[in-house]
């Protein structure tokens, strides 16, 4: 009887504590988001301006990236920026960048927005927050952020 009921209960035990390690880490991801966001938005108006400190020059009102490519930052556990990814690290994972381990990953994706009368064009913009950053891209868990940049 004992046996029978270990059986039940112990994979049970191992589903909750491995659901409860998954809340954890996006409730951590959706703290850090605070400080990562405005990091992706100030490194893509400064590629725009061409100073940015990690992207490369994005031109004003152009979709990016050019397709079949990446453009992703990395970030460390605390939500500091650790530069761009390289295009091969993006799709397997990236453990460390800048010799710092990282923990996050926001890739961008901006592309036209439909024209409206009398409204300058504008490109909708998506950050996907993507973690763990050493894993690959099909087994992280993402958060999507939508806004309009010209």
């Amino acid at each position: 009887m004992a046996m029978g009921v270990l059986a039940v209960v112990l994979p049970l035990v191992f589903a909750v504590l491995a659901r409860s390690a998954q809340s954890r880490a996006a409730a951590q991801a959706e703290t850090r988001c605070v400080a990562i966001l405005p990091v992706c938005m100030d490194e893509i108006e400064a590629a725009q301006q061409g100073v940015a400190s990690f992207l490369p020059p994005l031109p004003r009102g152009v979709a990016f990236p050019a397709p079949g490519a990446c453009l992703a930052l990395a970030f460390a556990r605390d939500g500091h920026a650790l530069g761009c990814v390289p295009p091969g690290a993006y799709l397997a994972g990236i453990r460390q960048l800048a010799n710092e381990p990282s923990r996050y990953l926001a890739s961008f994706h901006a592309e036209p927005s439909a024209a409206r009368p009398n409204m300058p064009a504008l490109l909708n913009l998506r950050i996907t927050l993507e973690y763990p950053a050493a894993a690959p891209l099909a087994k992280r868990a993402h958060l999507d952020f939508h806004t309009r940049i010209p």
